[in-house]
């Protein structure tokens, strides 16, 4: 399943405009050499990271008619399984972006610390998976018509970066931007992105088996 998906975002080239649009930003993030601490710079590509994700899941989910997707979930047997691969594959999409942001930090600045560079790869890790989180039930597998996405998406994805009171991305991105310790809010951030993820999965799952 993770094959085919991978092989269907490929074909489809849905992922194209969303990877481009990241590239774009790194671009401009670091069109210069910079003196300045490269943890704020991981905050902004980490919370553009987060919608990336929600939109190549949204795209991904989407990439199928409605005919063909119910043929994947026969073949699939069970939809968990239909999902699982969703998600890798997204994640898969989301670490090589990882992988190109803190490649092109470290090239542009003078230095990066090793615990930077953890810090950054773990709050990008979250980043990604609160944005799957979201994107999932956004999706056409619960909303049916493209406005009521992009719509649903915007607010969700709103809440997730905006709102401090959450143990979710906003602690985790405002310790980064602000050079203050981070090891902690990112650890937080990672551990419950990862649970939003497995629950935002199972509850899509549930509710499409009683659409079904």
């Amino acid at each position: 399943m993770i094959r085919y998906q991978l092989a269907l975002f490929g074909y489809s080239q849905r992922f194209l405009l969303p990877c481009l649009s990241f590239v774009a930003l790194l671009g401009v993030l670091y069109a210069n050499e910079l003196d300045s601490p490269a943890a704020p710079e991981f905050a902004i590509s980490a919370g553009v990271l987060s919608v990336i994700a929600c939109w190549l899941t949204i795209a991904l989910v989407d990439a199928e008619d409605p005919t063909q997707w119910l043929i994947t979930r026969a073949h699939a047997r069970r939809l968990p399984t239909m999902l699982i691969g969703i998600v890798v594959t997204v994640l898969a999409c989301c670490a090589v972006l990882t992988v190109l942001s803190l490649a092109w930090s470290i090239a542009a600045h003078a230095g990066v610390s090793w615990g930077e560079l953890g810090s950054a790869l773990a709050a990008h890790l979250a980043a990604a998976c609160a944005g799957t989180a979201v994107g999932l039930p956004c999706s056409r597998l619960l909303v049916p018509r493209t406005g009521y996405t992009v719509l649903a998406a915007l607010i969700a994805l709103a809440v997730v970066l905006m709102s401090r009171w959450l143990p979710f991305v906003n602690p985790m991105l405002y310790a980064l931007s602000s050079n203050k310790p981070a090891a902690l809010p990112v650890l937080v951030g990672l551990l419950t992105s990862l649970l939003a993820l497995a629950a935002s999965s199972a509850a899509v799952s549930v509710l499409v088996e009683r659409r079904s």
